[in-house]
């Protein structure tokens, strides 16, 4: 079905009059898929109506839960909407969601539509350390992207998460919300080790996780994939739009720090290429954070080994996604030869794990 862009175009087009009355009738056109991400179908269309007697128009995101074995072992489209539907109008920038459908008869799967959003993401391949937009701003530039990618993930750590409705996301049965997410990696690497083969270094890092988790930790919104390959840049450099909520869970203050830090080293030290120069350094990050956020980044240090596990195991199935496709050879073992792993390798050798 989400091949035949054609017949796509035309039942979004009947799908999202329903929805907006108000626009009808409505035209969706130049649907094209898109090559980012790993886990969602991505369409970029555009969506043309009739107001105030002349043709108006918006750029519009399709996003279809795939059918087929992805990065996570599941994939919910619902909870992803739900989450940037209750951020509208926070301090959060995301993109306005424009409907969601949770059935299969339109187009096979969930899926939903929102806005795209006007403005640049730096670029992860080829890394932005190395070249690109991003890679050559002036570094009083730099420092601006930068530093509004770390008032965002602030801002969502102050985000009153209750009075927004995602109490839904609160874990069960009593457990804390690190200990849902262990568990849940746990699973996901049983998963892709049943796809592929073992990961015996994901084992390890696991069980030093679990015998040294924080106690007592406040319990905020995370994003679950800070990073700037995610972030939609204005023309003066500020964040418009934080994207991709696939995994939003509620966790930690400092786990979206973490994460983000760890994919700025994993891209740069993880591949053995040079941290791009200009971008400010771990230390003034985190003090910056702690000053935007309200938080303390005292448990930092157990959740920069967090984040390179999951970015292991990311990396492990996004390899075998790759490999399997033919986009690079089977000797390349991307799923375990990665900025990831890489990332992970130096963790255990630092802590015995």
């Amino acid at each position: 079905m989400i091949d035949d862009l054609d017949r796509v175009a035309s039942i979004l087009s009947q799908w999202l009059a329903q929805r907006h009355p108000e626009r009808a009738p409505v035209r969706v056109t130049d649907l094209k898929r898109s090559d980012g991400g790993f886990s969602n179908i991505t369409v970029l269309g555009r969506l043309e109506w009739a107001g105030g007697g002349r043709l108006q128009a918006q750029d519009i995101v399709l996003r279809v839960q795939p059918q087929a074995s992805s990065v996570y072992p599941d994939c919910d489209i619902q909870r992803q909407y739900r989450v940037m539907e209750a951020l509208a109008g926070s301090e959060v920038p995301v993109p306005a969601m424009l409907g969601l459908e949770t059935g299969i008869a339109q187009l096979g799967a969930p899926f939903f539509v929102m806005e795209r959003l006007a403005g640049r993401v730096p670029n992860e391949n080829p890394l932005y350390h190395l070249e690109g937009w991003f890679h050559d701003l002036p570094k009083d530039e730099l420092r601006r992207h930068w530093f509004s990618g770390i008032d965002t993930i602030a801002a969502i750590a102050r985000v009153d998460w209750r009075a927004r409705g995602l109490g839904f996301m609160q874990p069960q049965g009593g457990r804390t919300a690190l200990a849902q997410q262990l568990e849940y990696y746990r699973e996901a690497v049983a998963w892709a080790e049943r796809l592929n083969r073992p990961y015996p270094h994901l084992h390890g890092a696991y069980e030093w996780l679990l015998r040294n988790q924080p106690a007592d930790e406040p319990v905020t919104l995370s994003w679950g994939d800070a990073k700037l390959g995610n972030c939609v840049y204005g023309a003066d450099g500020r964040l418009v739009g934080a994207l991709d909520w696939e995994q939003a869970t509620l966790a930690s203050p400092v786990d979206d720090l973490a994460w983000w830090l760890m994919l700025d080293e994993s891209t740069s030290t993880g591949y053995g290429v040079p941290r791009l120069a200009g971008l400010p350094s771990r230390e003034e990050t985190v003090a910056h954070w702690e000053r935007a956020s309200g938080f303390s980044a005292h448990h930092l240090p157990y959740y920069d080994v967090y984040a390179a596990w999951r970015m292991a195991y990311v990396m492990a199935r996004i390899g075998t996604i790759f490999m399997e496709r033919g986009w690079v050879t089977r000797e390349s073992e991307m799923d375990i030869k990665n900025g990831g792993a890489t990332l992970l390798a130096m963790h255990a050798a630092r802590l015995g794990f």
